[in-house]
């Protein structure tokens, strides 16, 4: 235990804690003779049960501000209440703060201390249970529980004395070690150990939190240290550059045991690294990168395809500039009823090695001087409308003559064009032959052969040419079809 004391001022008169400043009176010795002392303890306490929602057995709905049971523990006292296995008389402690909130499991160790309650307004003597602090028996960011620790001598009638007699083993009970949690221990309704749970790796300067599943956030700087970590340029001799690392599951291959871990883009299962000046180890889930490379027009995107993880990021008066890696096996940005919006001021670049879709409810807009489409097998656009050139807009469902001015002009389909011109040709092929042996009855008799039969087969010669010809205008590489 570790009491201080608390001195009750029981007059209106000023007391000074620290000492008289002058010779003692008799006044100030009739005033000290009314102050009452009284000695307040931290202890430690065992956690036996937590409770974290309104289903739990213990949660009273009826009395006023019932949520404010949320987080409250029952404890036994190591020293107070040692050796006490009656659970209806232990005492229940409620959490010292309430913006943070580091709610315990069964069996670990907490410090409780008694002090003021909201009652004490009506009854300066009304005090309640707080519990602060998880004491750090075994190092462990998952879990520090060391089971009936208050029951060092336990009732040879005990219903758990053989558990009790178990932990007393030294070092029993460690969570960085498989099998040594014991037999049948329960810390919570669902907690369950996992001696793969590792700390971060600590370096100077550094702030950190941990959570007990492997999450943890790191404010951190591109210091030097051992052992070394993933994002320090060994180029950089300035250790100053803050880096923020907040990760969200270990990596899943680790071994059991308590050691250090140092987070890992590539390992952890999802992690955002907010860097100045630092490299981070990021391996792309794409390598697809031809469009970044495209040679046609002026594309900057590409010029460093290593830019998304180096520490390249350099102003024109040479400090270094910062940058966000998001990381993970899936990336979902959603707004539910706002829009998206994403800015480059240097380009924007998107990659990936499957499909990448596009769907707009209404219109799908691009506004740029050019655009360069690369497809290597084929591109398909399907739309009941096609407009190419600019502003074709109209209202107007098709056709040509008083709307052509707006609508432009429609596309002609190849193949049913090339039809029509050789039925075309072989009217006109025809026409040609039948003009050649052309007889016109005159006053002497029938005439004979027209004298421009010598052309009209020179023109027939030329039809001939020009159908051939139609089967070499086909493209080969533009396709359209009929609408309907």
């Amino acid at each position: 235990m570790a009491p201080y004391k608390k001195i009750k001022n029981n007059q209106t008169k000023f007391y000074n804690p620290v000492g008289p400043q002058a010779p003692i009176t008799p006044a100030d010795m009739e005033h000290a003779a009314g102050l009452r002392e009284t000695e307040i303890n931290t202890e430690p306490a065992e956690v036996i049960d937590v409770i974290l929602n309104t289903e739990h057995a213990h949660f009273d709905s009826t009395i006023p501000d019932p949520e404010e049971q949320i987080g409250m523990i029952q404890v036994r006292r190591i020293h107070s209440d040692q050796n006490l296995t009656d659970q209806e008389n232990l005492p229940w402690a409620v959490p010292l703060t309430r913006n943070i909130k580091q709610y315990p499991v069964v069996h670990e160790i907490v410090l409780v201390t008694t002090h003021v309650s909201k009652q004490s307004v009506e009854s300066p003597d009304a005090e309640i249970i707080y519990y602060h602090d998880i004491l750090n028996l075994w190092g462990s960011v998952h879990h520090n529980a060391l089971p009936f620790l208050s029951i060092p001598d336990p009732a040879s009638d005990e219903e758990n004395e053989s558990k009790i007699e178990e932990y007393k083993s030294a070092g029993f009970g460690n969570p960085n070690v498989a099998g040594d949690e014991g037999s049948d221990i329960e810390l919570g309704d669902t907690f369950k150990e996992q001696p793969k749970i590792r700390p971060i790796q600590p370096y100077e300067g550094d702030l950190t939190i941990e959570g007990r599943f492997g999450h943890s956030i790191r404010f951190g700087s591109a210091v030097k240290g051992t052992p070394e970590n993933t994002w320090s340029d060994p180029s950089t001799d300035d250790p100053t550059e803050p880096i923020l690392i907040i990760r969200n599951g270990q990596d899943q291959d680790l071994e059991d045991g308590g050691e250090h871990v140092i987070e890992n883009p590539d390992t952890a299962a999802s992690s955002i690294w907010m860097t100045r000046g630092q490299t981070v180890p990021l391996t792309f889930g794409s390598t697809k990168y031809d469009a970044l490379s495209f040679e046609a027009g002026e594309n900057t995107v590409g010029e460093d395809l290593t830019a998304p993880t180096s520490d390249s990021l350099i102003d024109e008066e040479g400090e270094r500039l910062g940058q966000i890696l998001l990381t993970s096996n899936r990336l979902i940005f959603n707004s539910r009823e706002a829009g998206t919006y994403i800015f480059g001021g240097g380009g924007i670049g998107l990659t990936t090695e499957t499909d990448m879709t596009f769907d707009a409810g209404s219109e799908f807009l691009v506004d740029t001087p050019s655009i360069y489409l690369n497809a290597t097998e084929k591109l398909e656009i399907e739309a009941p409308l096609i407009y190419l050139g600019k502003s074709q807009q109209s209202e107007d469902d098709g056709g040509v003559g008083a709307t052509q001015a707006t609508k432009g002009h429609p596309l002609v389909l190849g193949d049913e064009d090339d039809l029509w011109k050789s039925t075309l040709c072989d009217i006109i092929d025809a026409m040609l032959t039948t003009l050649q042996s052309e007889i016109h009855p005159t006053p002497a008799g029938p005439s004979g052969p027209p004298i421009q039969a010598p052309q009209y087969a020179g023109q027939q010669s030329d039809i001939a040419t020009l159908k051939a010809s139609l089967a070499t205008s086909y493209s080969d590489t533009v396709w359209v079809q009929r609408n309907g």
